[in-house]
């Protein structure tokens, strides 16, 4: 593990705030505990991805390797987007929530990524939520990834369970009746 500048972090919580999320909460990096069993929620496959996105299992490397990666980082940030529904059966604002959010993270990763390098810092590392959405088809299995320097794996693929990170960041998990909550973490 490296110690990151310290006005890195802060930079990227002060860009999330910039950019509209909701939440942001702060952890040591030590915190976060990779779990096999959020690894096997993947494998029953309900989301429709697994095995068929670069950034799902088992494409996206194993749960060692998420391990050491996230061991290599000393604080991770913890982002929401938080949306308010019309009722449980709200897809359309689910759905809207879900686009938001993403966009929000893919700038914050990007934005993270340039701000290490201009800093020379070492590689951030952003978890996502939910499978790469960037190719409106995947490549995967077939051909390599189309955007390997944007894609994002989820917190879930790596093992993380959200809930888990967000208490340890110091935020809700979850926002109340009628609300959605899509979160993602960079570790610095």
């Amino acid at each position: 593990m490296t110690d990151q500048p310290t006005g890195l972090v802060a930079a990227i919580a002060r860009k999330a705030a910039e950019l509209g999320f909701e939440s942001c909460g702060e952890t040591p990096a030590a915190h976060l505990e990779v779990n096999p069993e959020v690894r096997s929620m993947c494998a029953a496959d309900r989301c429709q991805s697994y095995g068929k996105n670069w950034t799902c299992p088992p494409a996206c490397g194993t749960l060692d390797e998420f391990a050491e990666r996230i061991s290599r980082h000393a604080t991770c940030l913890v982002v929401q987007t938080v949306a308010q529904l019309e009722d449980e059966f709200d897809i359309e604002g689910m759905t809207e929530a879900a686009e938001l959010h993403k966009r929000r993270f893919a700038a914050l990763a990007q934005f993270a990524r340039d701000e290490a390098r201009a800093r020379a810092a070492d590689e951030p590392l952003p978890l996502g939520a939910g499978g790469c959405t960037l190719c409106s088809a995947c490549t995967c299995p077939d051909e390599p990834c189309r955007r390997p320097g944007q894609a994002i794996v989820s917190m879930e693929a790596a093992g993380l369970l959200v809930s888990d990170a967000c208490g340890a960041a110091g935020i809700p998990y979850y926002h109340g009746k009628g609300t959605l909550a899509y979160t993602g973490c960079v570790l610095v």
